[in-house]
């Protein structure tokens, strides 16, 4: 499945970010700079980093380095907590550093998940964990000094507690989970190549079911079970999305947004936009516009 890069809309002072994410849709697989940490506060996951499934259970602890290409398949009933910082972050602390390794050399051969740490450490990070998101929704004075004290409290568990492995633990997943969930990601790369190619042109569950050699039947379960929305949601948003980028950066007509977007009609682009943005798309491209 092809990658992309994100850039997460940190604060350019303090780049930082903490949020909730509840596992109901796919995340698609994606990298950028920033260190990630993902704690699963409730139910499992599944995600992959650098094409290795990985399951992570209620309690356990992932941390993504910089760079590595991740992604979540939709994991209902569970929830989890993201962390993302830039190392940047650390500035003065790694030029003060007089350490053999590096900051970036200990997150590249750390032990990134938590079932291959101390049981104390793992105690340790979960309050971490906590106490940061918890700061980063609150106004309280001096917040950002509590949240970099703790952020460099993980670097300390980094360098002191959790221990370094070369290569990523056998027990991650099985062989036979492995295959799976690289053919899911196959297919799931087949329909989302499909869509992109013919997004234009009317695209019906029955011929993008064919495209993927399904049944009906099987198609939908497949898509649902696996992104946490229907395939004509999805297609929808894909529509959408392409129309949203096309008011923002060409000159185009409504009318010619709606075609070239792959909208039967203006009438149905107009209401699929407005229940979506909750405004008109001519709105929307003014509200956005006069806004910069």
């Amino acid at each position: 499945m092809s990658e992309y890069l994100e850039i997460p809309e940190l604060n350019k002072a303090f780049p930082f970010r903490s949020f909730v994410n509840e596992g109901e849709v796919l995340v698609y697989p994606h990298w950028h700079k920033e260190i990630e940490i993902i704690y699963a506060l409730k139910g499992s996951l599944n995600l992959g980093v650098n094409d290795m499934p990985i399951q992570l259970n209620e309690g356990e602890i992932q941390v993504i380095n910089g760079g590595d290409v991740h992604y979540f398949l939709a994991s209902p009933n569970s929830e989890r907590i993201v962390i993302q910082f830039d190392l940047s972050l650390f500035q003065e602390e790694m030029q003060m550093d007089g350490q053999n390794q590096t900051l970036r050399e200990m997150l590249t051969e750390m032990a990134h998940l938590s079932r291959e740490w101390p049981e104390e450490t793992v105690s340790k990070m979960q309050s971490l964990i906590m106490n940061i998101h918890s700061e980063s929704s609150s106004e309280n004075p001096g917040k950002y000094y509590i949240l970099k004290a703790d952020l460099l409290a993980i670097i300390g568990l980094i360098y002191r507690e959790i221990p370094q492995i070369k290569t990523q633990p056998d027990s991650v997943i099985s062989e036979e989970a492995v295959l799976k969930s690289q053919e899911t990601l196959h297919k799931l790369d087949q329909i989302f190549s499909y869509v992109e190619k013919h997004y234009q042109e009317p695209v019906s569950l029955q011929e993008v079911a064919d495209y993927t050699g399904f049944s009906t039947y099987y198609f939908t379960k497949f898509f649902k079970r696996n992104t946490g929305m229907t395939f004509v949601t999805f297609l929808n948003d894909y529509r959408l999305n392409k129309a949203k980028w096309m008011l923002l950066n060409e000159a185009f007509p409504v009318t010619e947004v709606a075609e070239l977007a792959g909208f039967s009609s203006v009438k149905t682009f107009h209401h699929a936009f407005k229940r979506a943005m909750g405004v008109a798309p001519l709105k929307y491209r003014k509200t956005i516009y006069g806004n910069n």
